[in-house]
């Protein structure tokens, strides 16, 4: 592996020759990843033709829940959207704003990541070959017999994080809930303790749990709940929603995790709950998620590198919970939304027998991701009287929800948070603020506009360059990033005219042939079929219902 950097007080300059990454069947890559190029990504498909006073009017292909229209996008004075319509001219503040209009681009809510740890960002992504573990704690801490990994420290250096946060905003994004943070980029949706990494929004912020069992000590129980200490309700939904690590790993060890987490006294599965990662689950597990009105952050590259599974997400899909997109961290899953988008997608069209639609995709990382951080109305889609968080992507190519599912760094041309200039083509983040700094992104003129006490451009290009880069561009696999294939020792030869999902179960046997549904450590060295009709859970549609074949 080569990289080369170039820096200056404003650009950032940056060259690979991609090398090898862990041997995984499929190649190891994303099979839906760069199949698709988006046009030349340089040349802005947007122009500003008139300046206002006050306002911004964007136009062009608006992506709406429920389907996408060739309209108008008018953003207020305090950066709401006012109107997003075929038609805004009515609306009252259109002849003042300054009119973007964007022919060959997609207009979207900003990407959400409702998941990553982003005081972590310290170090590269770990490379553990083929190594897979069946419960968090076994990485961690080298619980039941397995070779635990080096794991990134943390850091509250505020040029490390805003070359963490950079990373997402460069790929589209503008709210994370991260377990680091500072003002200035990203609005953290998790940050309690600091009200204005909100960046303006309102209300109380979700809780990020990493241990809601008490257990960072390594504690693995397959029954009981004698574990160190469950965290109660009353502290739990204190700051608003909560987010909560529940289900890592495939065996009974985390499926023993819901149980004590929805049992009678310790109720922290509810309305307001977004599960972060609900791997360890079965149908049954599904529906009490589903009952409780909670939703799941799904998290497919890292559970995929470190466990060579994921949730079950056609299951949870089937019975209507709610599936955001995050991250996870830098050292075992993906470097901006973008690339996990791009991991979704792949196993999406692989894996999952096409199971989600572009726009189940698309709202992964935007109103679902809202719903999960507990912040859907007031962000995550493009409704007068919500915030104005936006992003511009290119559509020459794909059109609609599948211009961003397949977007690169170079096709994201413009970002606002609250109709304020995050980054961009130079020419429409300069004309909207004139103070943005110039970066080079894979040879396209771009600008950053970011506003971090103590930290400019060229600190956070210099701290990137001690970690991992800002970004790759669309013809480069970023440098040992983690693995989107599944992978195990019961199922290492990927995809086959034998084996259409790559679960190393035969078609001729399997029970769902056609939807990746691995036998796991807990289910008792048979396929998932709760209710025991023949067809297994992943392609069930009433997985609990034994006469509904």
């Amino acid at each position: 592996m080569k990289i080369a950097f170039f820096t200056s007080a404003t650009a950032l300059f940056i060259t690979t020759a991609c090398g090898s990454t862990p041997s995984v069947p499929d190649g190891g890559t994303d099979a839906a990843a760069d199949t698709t190029p988006q046009g030349d990504g340089g040349s802005t498909p947007c122009s500003v033709t008139s300046a206002g006073t006050t306002g911004i009017l964007l136009t062009g292909r608006l992506l709406k829940a429920g389907g996408a229209i060739t309209g108008e996008l008018l953003v207020d004075g305090s950066g709401k959207i006012a109107c997003a319509d075929v038609s805004c001219a009515s609306t009252a503040g259109y002849a003042d704003a300054t009119r973007i209009d964007c022919p060959s681009s997609v207009i979207s809510p900003s990407l959400i990541n409702p998941h990553d740890h982003t005081d972590y960002a310290t170090a590269p992504p770990i490379d553990h070959g083929q190594l897979r573990y069946q419960h968090r704690h076994d990485w961690r801490t080298g619980k039941e017999g397995a070779t635990a990994l080096s794991q990134p420290k943390t850091t509250t250096d505020p040029k490390i994080i805003a070359a963490a946060e950079l990373r997402f905003v460069i790929g589209g994004a503008t709210s994370i809930v991260g377990s680091g943070g500072i003002k200035g980029l990203l609005r953290n949706l998790a940050n309690f303790k600091d009200q204005t990494q909100l960046e303006g929004l309102t209300g109380k912020t979700t809780f990020f749990d990493t241990f809601p069992l008490g257990d960072s000590n390594g504690t693995i129980l397959t029954s009981g709940c004698g574990y160190p200490s469950i965290r109660s309700t009353s502290a739990a939904f204190q700051d608003g929603n909560y987010a909560a690590h529940i289900g890592e790993g495939i065996n009974l060890g985390g499926e023993n995790e819901l149980t004590c987490t929805t049992q009678a006294s310790n109720e922290l599965v509810t309305n307001r709950t977004a599960i972060i990662h609900g791997v360890a689950f079965n149908a049954k597990d599904v529906d009490v998620v589903r009952a409780a009105g909670a939703s799941l952050v799904w998290s497919p590259r890292s559970n995929m590198s470190l466990y060579g599974d994921t949730a079950p997400v056609t299951e949870y899909h089937a019975v209507g919970v709610p599936i955001a997109l995050g991250t996870d961290w830098l050292a075992s899953g993906s470097m901006n939304m973008l690339r996990e988008l791009s991991c979704a997608d792949s196993l999406n069209q692989k894996y999952f027998g096409s199971t989600f639609t572009d726009e189940d995709l698309w709202r992964m990382v935007t109103i679902n991701a809202a719903i999960a951080a507990g912040f859907d109305s007031q962000i995550g889609s493009l409704d007068a009287g919500k915030v104005a968080d936006i992003a511009v992507f290119e559509a020459s190519t794909n059109a609609d929800y599948r211009a961003v599912i397949a977007a690169g760094v170079e096709d994201v041309h413009l970002v606002l948070r609250g109709g304020t200039v995050l980054y961009g083509d130079a020419p429409l983040a300069t004309a909207l603020n004139a103070s943005c700094a110039a970066l080079d992104v894979c040879g396209y003129a771009r600008a950053v506009c970011m506003d971090v006490a103590g930290v400019a451009l060229a600190d956070a290009q210099t701290a990137a360059e001690s970690v991992y880069p800002l970004f790759f561009c669309r013809d480069q696999t970023p440098t040992a990033e983690p693995t989107c294939v599944p992978f195990r020792d019961s199922y290492p030869n990927g995809t086959s005219a034998t084996d259409f999902d790559g679960d190393g179960i035969p078609d001729t046997s399997d029970d769902c042939p056609k939807i990746f549904n691995p036998i796991r450590p807990m289910d008792n060295a048979v396929q998932s079929d709760v209710d025991t009709d023949g067809t297994g859970d992943a392609c069930d549609a009433k997985p609990l219902d034994p006469q509904s074949q």
